[in-house]
């Protein structure tokens, strides 16, 4: 800087003396990367370069009414007639396009007899700098998605194979002879329930992503109601017995009657089959999974399906359906895995139909999904 300022002094002492070098010096400051001036105390601008004025009009500095007019009639006004926030001397300044500016004040009396003010263009810097800190916030969000992933994914596999293990073990020791049929089969039957809470957890999670990832063709068409529910309850019949769970559809057929909804059929089956098999199974051993249906206006039905969920929180199951996360305490079971609820509401969304769940009272879910209303014919 003093460098600088040593040049710029020796070029104005050789001003006075020869009008090429007023030139050269002029030459000189347009050729600086950054915008120059020397401003006396009462804002006379001493000496400047083309570049100052540009950036002024650029920043926004510039008073409109010298928009446009050359630096020749810039020069001979006050530079706090031209451009008046200087007189607060900012630091930084955003002009109207985003452009970023930085401004630097140097005491020169003594060299240029007021004082210097350089402005500088940064907008590349920053963006350069914004740039990087949204890949690093990006970073960040992939990787606590990613720690969140894999935290989900070791419990959701390795709570089975741990009891896998477990029993392979207590059979594989000692004489085959001291462990009687009938705690063999409920070992082995243990084993098997586990495998295959593995082998759903797996399945589901797989077919999750592959929905997220590709852009699933959906056929939508009017379609019975009837139909799709009747033939969801039919499915999970086996999960129902072996949970011993009740279904209590109440007056359900009746309300849907022959109403029919804009869907695809393959999607919404699988959809309400997943949500069906895994709230039984949440609900637990003698839970009862209610079925509701509610007419509402411009053509909309409304299915309800109510439980007490004894496998899980309510929160759990909330987080489930409205942000994708999977239920983890029904790890254990065969007949429904944690990614169940969170696969339904993805397929059900896909066919755009509107789900949602809300707590009633403290252990109480209702599931509710809408559906639009279609000509049968």
């Amino acid at each position: 800087m003093e460098a600088f300022l040593v040049a710029l002094t020796s070029s104005q002492d050789k001003v006075a003396t020869a009008t090429s070098e007023v030139e050269l010096l002029q030459a000189t400051l347009n050729g600086i990367g950054s915008g120059v001036a020397s401003v006396a105390d009462d804002g006379r601008v001493i000496t400047s370069n083309d570049r100052f004025y540009d950036m002024l009009r650029r920043a926004g500095l510039l008073s409109l009414e010298f928009f446009g007019r050359s630096r020749e009639e810039i020069v001979t006004r006050s530079l706090y007639d031209v451009a008046p926030r200087l007189q607060q001397r900012p630091r930084q300044v955003t002009g109207l396009t985003g452009c970023k500016f930085e401004l630097q004040y140097i005491d020169a009396r003594d060299q240029l007899g007021g004082t210097l003010i350089l402005m500088q263009d940064v907008t590349s810097q920053h963006r350069s700098e914004q740039a990087m800190q949204e890949v690093l916030e990006q970073k960040q969000v992939i990787e606590q998605a990613r720690t969140t992933f894999v935290s989900q994914v070791a419990h959701h596999f390795r709570t089975p194979l741990n009891v896998i293990l477990g029993y392979i073990d207590i059979l594989s020791a000692g004489d085959v002879n001291e462990v009687d049929a009938a705690t063999r089969n409920s070992y082995l039957g243990f084993i098997r329930e586990s495998a295959s809470a593995l082998l759903l957890n797996m399945n589901e999670m797989m077919e999750i992503i592959r929905l997220q990832r590709n852009q699933q063709p959906v056929e939508l068409e009017a379609r019975a109601l009837h139909t799709l529910l009747s033939g969801a309850i039919e499915e999970i019949q086996p999960v129902l017995i072996s949970e011993e769970v009740e279904l209590d559809s109440g007056t359900v057929f009746e309300t849907i009657g022959t109403r029919c909804a804009r869907m695809d059929a393959r999607l919404a089956r699988r959809a309400m089959t997943s949500l069906l098999c895994t709230s039984a199974v949440l609900g637990g051993t003698g839970s009862c999974l209610r079925l509701r249906a509610q007419a509402l206006a411009s053509n909309f039905l409304c299915i309800k399906v109510e439980f007490d969920a004894g496998r899980t929180d309510v929160q759990s199951i909330l987080d489930s359906i409205d942000s994708g996360e999977p239920v983890k305490e029904i790890s254990l079971t065969g007949n429904a895995s944690g990614y169940g609820l969170a696969l339904a509401a993805i397929l059900l969304r896909l066919c755009q139909i509107e789900i949602s769940a809300t707590a009633i009272g403290e252990r109480g879910v209702c599931i509710e999904m809408k559906f639009s209303g279609s000509d049968c014919s």
